[in-house]
């Protein structure tokens, strides 16, 4: 990798993003903070290239976050001697290409979640950037809460003891409407499954860093809107729907929800909707150990609600930990406790992450090993909803 020196002596990172949608924006929003927020840093990202599939979706996100130049040619971008990084926030299908033609061209990649559309993928992706010796990142954004981070250490310390069983939810309502448009989302070829790859993956990342390997699952996914109309205009979020036209048959699962036990023994559960009614956004977990408990709502991102056995008995019952200062990244933003962060703001801890990893070189924490472990869940549990039995996740 060729770092180009600022003017400052900090060395800079040339980005590229590959993509110009809602997450594009999120990442370069970490980039552009990361430096305010954390006071310095050990590479300072420089915005040198964004790449999309027409002209005036590449030029109009270019100018809108930043960058000094657009294409139409993912590979331009990645061939590009000025970048360093490149950072996939296209539709699920295009990740693996992309990502190996940076990791040919000896570039790092921060890519969005779910890493690949199998888990062979997600395992060749992981296996050519450690041969290459590149850095790695997934966007398992929720993995950088505060919440999470103490949730963390107290598993760590043994504050809950052994574990027995995780519960996790992520489910929303934003596909409820049937008329909610036909988008490569709702495609097997181009998104992969549905709910469980876009939002349990979220869930499936959260279990396996707090409890550890997932080993077996039994899964259950439904599709209950069967059909979605034509999309108009922009084919991402918001996109309108022509009613007019024929529907298209709906490829994914709407909801998956499924049972898993850990290798330690330990039980789980995991529910992911995206057509979750009266849930405008809804991501939880609960974990339950033989000398504690703890609770955590995302909605709710000041608070992590703990139980521990140990207390008086006249002081038994959850206890509400104010998120603050003293938990993971929280007071690079706020000096004092209980104030909200927003997603955004957990991208600019997980873009904190990236950079540190390629300046100290290490794996970075959520790397495309993780990302490969996460698929091999997702598969097992594919498998299992088509079989209708337990599948072992390998």
């Amino acid at each position: 990798m060729t770092l180009h020196e600022a003017s400052s002596s900090v060395p800079e990172l040339g980005v590229a993003m590959i993509g110009s949608g809602l997450m594009a924006k999120s990442h370069t929003m970490g980039y552009r903070n990361v430096e305010s927020v954390y006071g310095s840093t050990p590479l300072r990202p420089r915005f040198e290239i964004l790449a999309d599939a027409g002209d005036e979706l590449a030029r109009n996100g270019a100018t809108s976050l930043g960058y000094a130049r657009w294409t139409t040619d993912w590979r331009e971008a990645v061939g590009d001697p000025a970048v360093d990084v490149v950072d996939i926030v296209t539709p699920n299908f295009l990740h693996k290409e992309i990502a190996m033609a940076a990791i040919a061209a000896g570039k790092h990649v921060y890519c969005e979640k779910p890493l690949a559309l199998s888990a062979a993928d997600a395992q060749e992706m992981y296996q050519a950037a450690e041969a290459a010796g590149v850095k790695t990142l997934v966007g398992f954004n929720y993995l950088r809460n505060p919440a999470i981070a103490e949730a963390r250490r107290l598993v760590a310390e043994g504050v809950l003891g052994d574990l027995w069983t995780f519960q996790g939810r992520f489910v929303l309502d934003a596909c409820s409407d049937p008329d909610v448009p036909f988008t490569w989302r709702f495609e097997r070829k181009r998104a992969g499954t549905g709910a469980l790859g876009d939002l349990g993956a979220h869930v499936v990342s959260l279990a396996q860093v707090l409890v550890g390997p997932i080993a077996s699952v039994v899964g259950l996914s439904r599709t209950f809107i069967p059909t979605r109309p034509e999309p108009t205009g922009v084919f991402g979020y918001g996109s309108g729907a022509d009613l007019e036209a024929a529907r298209h048959p709906v490829e994914n699962d709407d909801a998956t929800t499924f049972l898993m036990e850990f290798a330690s023994g330990a039980t789980g559960h995991i529910e992911a909707s995206r057509v979750a009614t009266g849930r405008t956004w809804h991501q939880s977990i609960e974990l339950i150990g033989s000398r504690g408990a703890l609770q955590f709502v995302q909605q709710d991102i000041h608070t992590l609600r703990l139980y521990v056995t140990g207390d008086p008995v006249e002081r038994k019952g959850y206890k509400e930990v104010e998120l603050g200062p003293a938990h993971g990244d929280y007071g690079a933003f706020w000096p004092f406790a209980g104030v909200p962060l927003g997603v955004h703001e957990l991208k600019t801890i997980e873009v904190n992450e990236l950079l540190h990893a390629i300046a100290e070189d290490r794996p970075a924490d959520g790397d495309f090993e993780a990302g490969w472990r996460v698929s091999q869940v997702l598969d097992a549990v594919e498998q299992s909803a088509t079989e209708r039995r337990w599948v072992d996740v390998s």
